[in-house]
């Protein structure tokens, strides 16, 4: 072999050389930044029932979980089905009415439920917009099936959010999503047909 064919060949496994060390590098930057990620995740708050809990854009203290036939409003859940009930304080801190809580509260113990609907429990009804500075007691419900078997302990995860003045996107002021704040353990209690508050 020639000088410059030994060259060439020192040049080739130098060059598969430094990026296999490039890959594995990379790979192991992943896993750690994944295994950071999980850690965050992991390590949520865990705070008392009735404890007050900074969401950010929303001031919230979870008061009770029930389950049964009924909803806030009095009626029924359709056959088949029961209701989950989280009954809380929330208040608006902003300076705006507001009825972006719909991502507010998930329960953990439950990972493929949709988002809740919320009620108005002073008047039983539909919750819309929730006005600034006025805490209200609400209730997040979940319709599941009605022979899931429910645990004695529900977990429930509050979410945060964040206040930007200006977004990666439209550099516009706005509240985002900031992740697990809190999670509180209420017992589940069973409530009987036409008990709803």
């Amino acid at each position: 072999m020639t000088e410059p064919d030994k060259a060439k060949a020192s040049g080739k496994w130098r060059t598969r050389f430094l990026a296999a060390v490039g890959g594995i590098t990379a790979a192991l930057l992943s896993l750690g930044y994944s295994v950071s990620k999980q850690n965050a995740t992991d390590t949520v708050p865990k705070v008392g029932v009735s404890t007050l809990i900074d969401a950010g854009r929303w001031n919230v203290s979870i008061l009770k979980a029930s389950s049964g036939p009924d909803l806030p409003t009095g009626l029924s859940v359709s056959p088949g089905l029961k209701a989950i009930v989280v009954e809380m304080l929330l208040e608006n801190i902003s300076s705006e009415s507001s009825n972006l809580y719909g991502d507010l509260v998930m329960l953990s113990n439950f990972p493929d439920t949709q988002k809740p609907h919320y009620y108005l429990l002073r008047d039983r009804s539909i919750l819309w917009d929730l006005q600034p500075r006025m805490p209200e007691a609400v209730a997040a419900v979940w319709e599941v099936p009605a022979d899931l078997e429910l645990p004695p302990v529900l977990e429930v995860r509050v979410q945060g959010v964040q206040f930007k003045p200006r977004d990666n996107l439209y550099a516009a002021p706005g509240w985002f999503p900031h992740g697990d704040v809190a999670q509180v353990s209420l017992p589940l209690s069973a409530s009987e047909p036409g008990n709803a508050r």
